[in-house]
């Protein structure tokens, strides 16, 4: 099928459609959504099929914690239907201000997807370890340093 996306009209087939029981915090009523890749950029789109103009940057949380870590509840286990560690992938979503330097990524609330069975869900964190507004680059930064650091 032929869909109206922020990248323009791209063809999606049914099998790449991505179901968010719940919808996305704040966008409960929207349950269908694509991730779509940027060749040569760490930043994805998670595009809503049923609003075109609905669509969010998401990155993964590691390139700015490496220790990032997501730990699923049964419950969410179970809604996610994930069986293997394997089955998830996670996803930060990112706000980009006028000041780029600015850009955050919500660590406490991910985006987790089933790729296997294409069902997601956002998670809220609830164990203090990180916020709604991880400045990116800084992360970036530190990240790097630390895995040259690791090197030497």
């Amino acid at each position: 099928m032929e869909l109206e996306s922020c990248l323009g009209r791209i063809d999606v087939s049914e099998e790449d459609i991505i179901v968010f029981p719940q919808g996305i915090l704040g966008f409960e009523e929207y349950k269908r959504y694509l991730v779509l890749e940027q060749p040569d950029s760490v930043f994805r789109f998670l595009q809503c099929v049923d609003e075109p103009q609905l669509a969010f940057v998401v990155m993964y949380p590691e390139l700015v914690d490496a220790a990032y870590s997501v730990v699923l509840t049964e419950e969410q286990k179970a809604l996610l239907e994930i069986e293997q560690p394997e089955d998830g992938v996670v996803y930060g979503i990112v706000t980009i201000p006028e000041q780029v330097a600015e850009m955050t990524i919500n660590l406490q609330a991910p985006v987790v997807i089933n790729k296997r069975r294409r069902i997601g869900a956002q998670i809220v964190l609830m164990d203090g370890k990180y916020t709604t507004r991880h400045n990116v680059l800084a992360g970036m930064q530190a990240a790097a340093y630390l895995a040259q650091k690791g090197k030497d």
